[in-house]
């Protein structure tokens, strides 16, 4: 097995290559698209259903971030105890504030740790693709997974192609 990469010049000539791919029964996980701009759903591969789990793990960060924020207020206030005539030395309304703004620090921070684990970066062991310096200007990238006897008709459109042995 290897992988064909092939860099188009027009959105159009990409999306024929994927669509040709898909003809050709070329399951969607072996197939992957690089843009230098972001592309969305206008060159997907066919099949491909695209989740991110960015949504929810917003959500668990600022549970986590609220949860660590209201109990630094609470056990920091129960570890020193003051004499303040039966009032609390920390009244709600703070601990509110406080409490808040750890759920938006913890949301924040598993949001970007989310997004930066899904685009798979930073990219510190591997090195670039084949192809990789025709990005820069504004090539489409598109890789597919094949065997040595396999049809490579669908980068006949591409403006340079180079075969790169599967790891």
């Amino acid at each position: 097995m290897s992988w064909l990469h092939a860099a188009f010049d027009s959105v159009s000539d990409a999306q024929d290559a994927l669509e040709q791919l898909a003809e050709a029964g070329v399951d969607a996980s072996e197939i992957e698209v690089r843009s230098s701009i972001p592309l969305v759903h206008e060159v997907c591969p066919v099949g491909l259903e695209v989740r991110s789990r960015v949504p929810l793990m917003a959500v668990v960060g600022g549970l986590t971030g609220a949860t660590v924020a209201f109990l630094l207020v609470s056990l920091s206030s129960q570890a020193y105890p003051l004499p303040t005539g039966g009032m609390p030395i920390v009244p709600l309304p703070t601990a509110g504030v406080i409490t808040f703004e750890g759920l938006a620090l913890g949301a924040i921070l598993c949001t970007v740790a989310t997004v930066l684990y899904e685009c798979r970066l930073p990219r510190l062991g591997g090195g670039s693709g084949p192809l990789d310096h025709h990005l820069a200007s504004g090539s489409i990238i598109v890789a597919a997974k094949s065997d040595a006897g396999g049809s490579d008709a669908w980068a006949a459109k591409a403006s340079a192609t180079e075969v790169q042995p599967a790891t």
